[in-house]
């Protein structure tokens, strides 16, 4: 049964769109079929792996894709006219192996998220189901297209609001990426206060809902997300003086300590209060279950060229009057790959 994962953070420009995108290329890589979902309305990841053009392709909408084909093409009769749509998937523009999938955002989703009430769709119990439109989606998606996926990445925006919602309560997981900065400690510690609140407003419609539905095997199920870890990203190294070992650079290395001290202190401790499900594994510590430095130049080499950076290295940089990379940043980019292969072993035999 494929294993849903959400990648959340309420910060933005703390690395979402590009873990989901190289973690999935990873997983893919190691044979595992993979659907990337992008839940986000800025559709930063479709744009990544797709190209804007071709994104653009996937927008056009006509007298028979009245929707186009994108995540709204299913979602928009799912909302309104409680009617499955038509999902649609893409290739990503680098597909090396054809185990990589992907549900092209749309800017649609910033109505999406109005649509949605928590009062009386969560809360009230009425509408549970409106709620789980990324499940039904990936059920959809692998109905339609006689797929069998193992995992489902879902990338969203940088929010509380009912699209994170609505991918957390569809999800297993979730992942946390985190920066090197004074913010990412302090949403750590929102998320601890916001999401055991997400679930008790899960709860409290369950309830109300099972009342008279009674024989519903899928509602009890949901809104379950357990933490997965989280990722620190876009961190500086240097090496030591008179050693080889490589480390953090002091600021970074401090800002690290305190995001550290705020999963430990403030998510895990709130999320072992959830009383409803376990929501922290027994692998779970204050430790990052990934660490990815700064890539500098060559992450927004990666957007440019719509290629992961396990494949990076192939293609020439887009800069002027250069027609190589160097020995560091190919040095640079295997290791960030190694990373995200290292995750995504972590997820395949973990989750």
């Amino acid at each position: 049964m494929v294993k849903v994962i959400a990648l959340f953070n309420n910060k933005g420009g703390v690395g979402k769109t590009t873990t989901i995108w190289n973690l999935a290329t990873s997983l893919a890589d190691q044979g595992k079929k993979v659907l990337a979902i992008d839940f986000d309305p800025q559709c930063n990841l479709s744009i990544a792996a797709l190209g804007n053009k071709e994104f653009a392709t996937y927008l056009e909408s006509s007298k028979e894709l009245p929707y186009g084909k994108t995540i709204r093409a299913f979602a928009l009769p799912y909302i309104q006219q409680s009617a499955p749509g038509n999902p649609y998937i893409a290739k990503p523009k680098d597909n090396k192996n054809d185990n990589l999938d992907i549900v092209p955002g749309d800017f649609w989703l910033n109505n999406f998220s109005d649509i949605l009430n928590v009062g009386t769709d969560v809360i009230g119990g009425a509408g549970l189901y409106r709620f789980l439109m990324p499940s039904s989606l990936i059920e959809a998606v692998e109905r339609n297209f006689d797929k069998h996926y193992d995992f489902a990445l879902i990338d969203l925006p940088p929010s509380f609001n009912t699209l994170v919602r609505a991918a957390l309560y569809s999800s297993d997981y979730f992942l946390v990426p985190c920066t090197p900065d004074l913010f990412s400690a302090y949403c750590v510690g929102l998320i601890g206060q916001v999401l055991p609140q997400f679930i008790e407003d899960w709860e409290q419609g369950k309830r109300r809902y099972l009342e008279s539905n009674s024989y519903d095997a899928v509602i009890p199920q949901k809104g379950q997300p357990k933490f997965g870890g989280w990722i620190f990203n876009g961190f500086d190294t240097r090496r030591k003086t008179f050693s080889d070992e490589i480390a953090k650079t002091g600021a970074d290395q401090a800002q690290f300590v305190n995001v550290q001290d705020s999963i430990e202190t403030s998510l895990i401790p709130k999320l072992k209060e959830i009383k409803a499900y376990s929501a922290i594994p027994d692998f779970i510590n204050k430790e990052p279950i990934a660490s990815i430095e700064d890539l500098n130049v060559m992450a927004p080499d990666s957007i440019v060229q719509n290629t992961p950076i396990k494949y990076l290295s192939e293609k020439r940089p887009t800069r002027k009057n250069v027609s190589s990379w160097s020995d560091s940043q190919r040095k640079l980019m295997d290791k960030m790959d190694k990373e995200y292969d290292n995750l995504a072993k972590c997820i395949i035999d973990k989750f």
